[in-house]
C-alpha cells in the first residue's frame, strides 16, 4: 500500500548552515521548475507538430529524446546530489500520458504547466532516517540534515501515530519511495513522505492465548505462552548490553576528567563536543537495542497467534540501580505496546508482586523458592525450572491487571 505522510522539517546546524540549506532547496526547486516546463515543451511541440498523432515518428522521437543527456538541461543549475533530471523526464512523460487520458486529445484540457512552487522531487534512498536521542533526523544530499518537528500536529493521537510510522521507517519495515519537499503558506519546510507499507493480512489469533514477558537481569526478555509453556524463548543478553554501554560510559568519564584539566579555548570546545557526541551515540545505541528487542517480542507473539501480551508494571523495586540507570525498561515496554497494537495484539500490564517467587505449578509463594538468579525450586512441591521461565509463565497466566497510565 502506498501512502503519504506530511512531515514538518527544520534544517539543523549553525545559522549559516541553516541559511545555506534552505537556499539550496529553493534554488533546486527553481531549477526543477525550469526543467519541467522545458521538457513538457518538447513533448507538447512534437504533439502539435504531428497533428496530435502520438504514434507518429515525430512524437516518438521527442519522447525518446527526453533523457538526462538532453541538451535542454544544459545551463540549468540543478541541486548537487539530487537526481532531478531523471525525476523530470519520468514526471513529464507520466503527466502527459495522464493528460491524454483526461481529455487533452479532445481539447477538453490544456497541456500541463508547472508552477514555480512545484514540490522538489527527491529519491527515497536519499532520505536516511535515524535517531539522535529522542529526536528523529533525516540525512539528505549536500550534507544537509533535517530534524522532524514531531509536535507540529495539533492532535496528540496523530503525533503518536506519526512517531510509530517513523519508527517503522527506521526499522526498515516501511520502504521510503520518491518523495518531495516544499514550503507551505507559512514558509514551513514540508516533506511529503511517500511510503510503501506492506500489506499485513489479518491474524487469526488463538482465543485467550497470552504471551508472558519477563524482563530480567540475565536475559533482557524471557517470553512464554500461557497455554503451552514449552513454547518459550530468551531474547537478548544483558551481559552484551552492559559491556557496550559501560565501555561508552568509561569513555565519557575519561572525557569529563580531561575537561576538568582544560581551562578553555578550542581544546575545551572540542572535548565538550566529543562528549556530547558520545552521549548521543550511547543513547541512540540503547534505543536501537530496545527497538530490536521489542520487535522480536512482538514477532514471537505473531508467530504463535497470541491475542494478548502480558508484562509487569515495573517500578524501581526489584532491579538494581545500576541496571535501571543503564537501560530504560519503560521505553522497551512502550515500544512493545505500539508495535503490538499495530498488528492487533493487546498489551496488558499486571501486578509484578511475587511473580518470581510463586511456583507456576502449585502456586506456593516463598522468597526461598528462587534459590539463585537462574534456579527456581519450589519449597512446597519440589518443582524445578529456570527462574525466568517460571516467572514468564506466572506473568502470562496472571489476571491481576493494572491500568497503564
Amino acid at each position: 500500500m502506498i501512502t503519504v505522510r506530511k512531515l514538518k522539517l527544520t534544517v539543523i546546524g549553525t545559522d549559516e548552515e541553516r541559511k545555506q540549506g534552505y537556499k539550496f532547496i529553493r534554488d533546486s526547486q527553481y531549477a526543477q521548475y525550469q526543467g519541467l516546463n522545458l521538457a513538457m515543451g518538447i513533448l507538447s511541440s512534437a504533439y502539435l507538430e504531428s497533428n496530435r498523432d502520438i504514434k507518429s515518428d515525430t512524437f516518438k522521437n521527442a519522447q525518446k529524446s527526453l533523457t538526462n543527456s538532453n541538451p535542454l538541461f544544459e545551463g540549468i543549475a540543478f541541486g548537487t546530489g539530487i537526481d532531478t533530471k531523471s525525476s523530470i523526464t519520468q514526471r513529464v512523460k507520466k503527466d502527459f500520458k495522464t493528460s491524454l487520458k483526461n481529455g487533452l486529445a479532445k481539447g477538453e484540457r490544456t497541456i500541463t504547466n508547472y508552477k514555480r512552487n512545484y514540490p522538489l522531487m527527491t529519491r527515497g534512498r536519499d532520505l536516511k532516517f535515524m535517531y539522535e536521542g529522542d529526536d528523529i533526523l533525516i540525512k539528505w544530499v549536500n550534507k544537509i540534515i533535517f530534524k522532524v518537528v514531531l509536535g507540529a500536529t495539533k492532535r496528540k493521537e496523530n503525533s503518536i501515530e506519526l512517531q510509530h510510522t517513523l519508527h517503522k521507517v527506521i526499522d526498515k519495515e516501511y520502504k521510503v519511495m520518491q518523495s518531495s519537499l516544499c514550503f507551505d503558506k507559512n514558509n514551513n519546510l514540508i516533506l511529503n513522505l511517500t511510503l510503501d507499507i506492506p500489506y499485513t493480512p489479518k491474524k487469526n489469533f488463538v482465543e485467550g492465548r497470552v504471551l508472558g514477558v519477563d524482563l530480567g537481569i540475565k536475559y533482557p526478555a524471557y517470553v512464554c505462552l500461557n497455554d503451552d509453556t514449552y513454547k518459550r524463548e530468551h531474547l537478548g543478553s544483558i551481559n552484551d548490553f552492559m559491556k557496550v554501554r559501560e565501555q561508552m560510559q568509561q569513555r565519557a568519564r575519561n572525557l569529563q576528567q580531561a575537561l576538568k584539566l582544560t581551562k578553555g579555548g578550542k581544546g575545551r570546545t572540542k572535548k565538550t563536543q566529543a562528549l556530547n557526541r558520545l552521549k548521543d551515540k550511547e543513547r541512540n545505541w540503547a534505543k536501537t537495542y530496545n527497538h530490536q528487542l521489542s520487535k522480536k517480542i512482538v514477532d514471537f507473539a505473531i508467530k504463535h497467534q497470541c491475542e494478548f501480551i502480558n508484562m509487569e508494571k515495573l517500578t524501581k523495586d526489584g532491579f538494581g540501580d545500576k541496571l535501571l540507570r543503564n537501560w530504560s525498561y519503560y521505553e522497551l515496554q512502550n515500544m512493545v505496546e505500539y508495535k503490538a497494537e499495530r498488528v492487533g495484539i493487546t498489551v496488558r500490564y499486571i501486578d509484578p508482586a511475587y511473580t518470581s517467587q510463586t511456583c507456576c505449578i502449585c502456586g506456593h509463594i516463598d522468597k526461598d523458592n528462587r534459590q539463585t538468579q537462574e534456579k527456581f525450586k519450589c519449597t512446597e512441591c519440589g518443582f524445578e525450572l529456570n527462574a525466568d521461565h517460571n516467572a514468564s509463565i506466572n506473568i502470562a497466566r496472571s489476571e491481576k491487571f493494572i491500568k497503564n497510565k
